[in-house]
């Protein structure tokens, strides 16, 4: 192996050094996102809940189509907007949106096709634990806020189970202040 004199072994450190430059080291989360899933997740189970408590008539269902197919427009909407504006993705973007599907994916499959064994609550605190996941992948790109975030996303989990009476405003609470609270707090923020 041939030893490299000093002139080169400059060049090769000024030429990683302008790699990582240029390479995107922070992940963009896109808060906008959080706050309305968030949102749309805290409104689907507080609905259930309602209508469990008898406060709500069960035709009340029917505005969650409409709550989703307003979510799923922001998104696709908003998800345009951002191409326009993006000239390429970085890695840790690529995989936090590879994560970001994988989790909300087997979420809605275990939702849509297992209904007789995730019933009722079961059905909601999936979602938590898909937000957790994608909340604690944030953080563990170096994002404070989304640890704390998922952790109180993971404890609406915890406390919903041992509160039957009221499972569904725990878990709720856990999506607006954990999901939709990091989208707040992600968009409000100035770093």
């Amino acid at each position: 192996m041939e030893s490299l004199s000093p002139a080169q072994v400059r060049e090769h450190i000024e030429m990683v050094d302008r790699i990582l430059t240029r390479s995107e080291r922070s992940l963009r989360v896109g808060g906008e996102f959080f706050l309305v899933w968030g949102l749309a997740g805290t409104s689907v189970t507080l609905v259930f809940q309602l209508i469990v408590n008898g406060r709500l008539p069960a035709p009340a269902l029917w505005v969650l189509p409409a709550l989703f197919a307003a979510a799923i427009a922001f998104s696709m909407f908003r998800g345009r907007q951002l191409a326009k504006c993006s000239d390429g993705l970085p890695l840790i973007q690529r995989e936090f949106f590879a994560v970001l599907g994988i989790s909300l994916g087997v979420a809605f499959f275990s939702d849509a096709l297992g209904f007789h064994i995730f019933t009722m609550w079961a059905s909601s605190a999936i979602w938590n634990v898909a937000a957790a996941i994608v909340l604690l992948f944030i953080a563990v790109h170096g994002n404070r806020r989304a640890l704390v975030c998922g952790i109180i996303v993971l404890a609406s989990i915890a406390a919903a189970n041992f509160l039957p009476a009221i499972t569904g405003y725990v878990l709720a609470s856990g999506m607006l202040f954990g999901y939709a609270g990091f989208g707040l707090v992600s968009l409000i923020s100035r770093d």
